[in-house]
């Protein structure tokens, strides 16, 4: 391991990029390649290939495709990188997963969050430097989330710190999620909670019930003001 004249880290970052698209495989690679402080280790065609491969080369940032087939030459699902996040976040929970979508708001994207991964990057913001920057800042335990809307970003963040188990503890993970986005800054309809999370809206509703219930509170307003008050909701 190399360090500067200041002592800061310049470790080598390990990346495995998965992505069906072989040209966009090469692309990747060829970016990031280029980098000084950016070496990927392996590349995988499906969801299945990818935790494969992370438990043979054991990188420290997976750039996910959200988007690819399940195993093999299959069909594309739009569920085979939120899998695959899920099993390698199971096995080797160190491994930072930055998964990355074609377009803009992808709920898709949300979902993988909550399967484990700790970033979101827009194919489009695929530039050398931008795309290095955004892998270091990943690989030293931050999350990042590129996005111009500004709603989902804030709904995204607000997500990703929704598992603080000291929190409301009679609730449960599930509910707790629910609670924390109800009680976000922009306090979204259970149509957005849903949109977000990717679950029914009903499947919202009644995590709000439940959550009342146990909590004992009134009405949604009580419901938020507990939230924040336990430190949910920022």
């Amino acid at each position: 391991m190399a360090s500067d004249q200041n002592g800061a880290d310049e470790r080598v970052v390990r990346v495995l990029v998965a992505d069906d698209q072989p040209f966009a495989r090469f692309a990747l690679r060829m970016l990031l390649d280029a980098h000084p402080r950016i070496q990927v280790v392996a590349v995988a065609c499906n969801g299945q290939e990818a935790v494969q491969r992370c438990q043979e080369f054991h990188p420290d940032v997976v750039v996910m495709d959200v988007r690819m087939p399940e195993s093999g030459t299959g069909p594309v699902t739009e569920t085979a990188g939120i899998t695959a996040t899920r099993q390698i976040m199971r096995t080797q929970p160190t491994i930072r997963v930055l998964v990355h979508s074609e377009w803009d708001g992808d709920p898709l994207v949300v979902a993988a969050m909550r399967a484990g991964a700790c970033g979101y990057l827009r194919k489009a913001d695929r530039d050398e430097d931008r795309l290095a920057l955004i892998i270091l800042v990943v690989a030293s335990g931050a999350s990042v989330f590129t996005s111009d809307n500004e709603r989902l970003r804030r709904l995204f963040s607000t997500a990703y710190t929704a598992h603080r188990e000291s929190a409301l503890p009679l609730l449960t993970p599930a509910e707790r999620e629910v609670v924390n986005l109800v009680a976000s800054p922009d306090e979204p309809s259970n149509q957005e909670i849903a949109t977000v999370l990717g679950i029914a809206k009903k499947t919202v509703a009644n995590r709000i019930l439940q959550a009342r219930e146990k909590l004992s509170a009134s009405d949604r307003k009580e419901l938020i003001a507990m939230a924040r008050a336990a430190g949910l909701g920022t």
